[in-house]
């Protein structure tokens, strides 16, 4: 049976509310003024794997798959590129730099003079805290993939913050979460990969970067 007008506006503002009320997968913060030329120089460092607070392995329900960091660096790359107009250094060239330095880039001091020595406007910085691939195929699975994202990006000019986000998702069926039907939207109605959902993931915390700075201002 077809809805008439009233049925089909009802239907509507129903996916409204739902598509707003979607699972808050992303969380991001500017810091207040932060913003970015339009052919900033950026760093990028080699993303890394969250270790447990007794450096140890992760625990089974934080796993990091072996090669998820170079998965989520690749991407991260590739969204910048593809997203972004800002100048973003060669890999070979940070990670010389990297090699060269006297203490990893884990402070704010150290990515600050990393920056300088690069001649980088600002260094982002990632972290993989959670990298599952799927168990099964796109129309069936026994396991969804799931992937966790903590990403930060530090001036170079005086080693604050500037931004901070974060991604944590396992994927889940329209019939667990129905508040899911924005993402399938966008996505597709098919059960991604690990590196598929890394992709989406890293697209949108991309989206959240500073804003970038206008001429004259």
């Amino acid at each position: 049976m077809s809805l008439g007008r009233p049925g089909w506006w009802l239907a509507v503002a129903g996916l409204a509310v739902l598509s707003a009320c979607a699972p808050a997968y992303l969380h991001s913060h500017v810091v207040p003024h932060a913003a970015l030329s339009a052919h900033a120089r950026i760093a990028v460092l080699p993303v890394t794997a969250a270790v447990s607070s007794h450096g140890g392995e992760l625990s089974q329900g934080d796993q990091v798959a072996p090669g998820a960091e170079a998965i989520v660096t690749r991407a991260l790359y590739e969204a910048l590129a593809r997203q972004t107009s800002f100048d973003i250094m060669g890999r070979p060239m940070v990670e010389q730099a990297l090699a060269a330095s006297a203490e990893p880039p884990s402070t704010p001091d150290a990515l600050h003079a990393l920056a300088g020595r690069l001649g980088a406007e600002a260094v982002l910085r990632g972290t993989v805290t959670l990298y599952r691939e799927r168990e099964g195929s796109h129309v069936s699975i026994s396991r969804p993939a799931a992937v966790g994202l903590e990403l930060s990006l530090i001036s170079g000019r005086d080693g604050q913050l500037l931004w901070s986000g974060r991604y944590y998702e396992v994927q889940r069926s329209l019939s667990e979460e129905l508040r899911t039907i924005s993402l399938y939207w966008k996505r597709g109605t098919r059960w991604l990969t690990a590196e598929e959902l890394t992709n989406y993931a890293v697209t949108e915390l991309v989206k959240t970067l500073p804003p970038v700075q206008q001429s004259g201002e």
